[in-house]
């Protein structure tokens, strides 16, 4: 594991597609890696959609292709892990919303 590797998603933005079964309906979100450190996204489907923020994150390279990426979300104190899967195109969203524990899997595709 390397807790200092570079995202290869610096500086795009991703799609995250975590179906329609959700607790928030067909939950969709792009999330745009600014840097190595400040992420941002926009919830573009599901009973969130139009929510927006700006964070700091940390990752971890579990593998080649293979991410776990973690932040906080500032307004609502969320806390979200990610795991990114880059060679199979697919991720996992565990989150703490709201005191509540959620935990979505889906499609990873990059929009630009």
């Amino acid at each position: 594991m390397d807790s200092n590797a570079t995202l290869p998603s610096v500086g795009q933005t991703w799609l995250a597609d975590l179906g329609p079964d959700t607790p928030l309906g067909h939950f969709t979100v792009e999330i745009t890696f600014d840097s190595a450190t400040q992420v941002s996204f926009e919830v573009t489907g599901g009973a969130i959609k139009g929510r927006k923020q700006t964070m700091e994150y940390t990752t971890t390279q579990l593998r080649d292709g293979l991410f776990v990426v973690r932040w906080t979300e500032p307004d609502a104190g969320d806390h979200v892990t990610h795991i990114e899967d880059y060679t199979e195109g697919t991720c996992m969203a565990s989150s703490v919303i709201g005191g509540e524990f959620v935990q979505l899997h889906g499609k990873w595709s990059r929009v630009r």
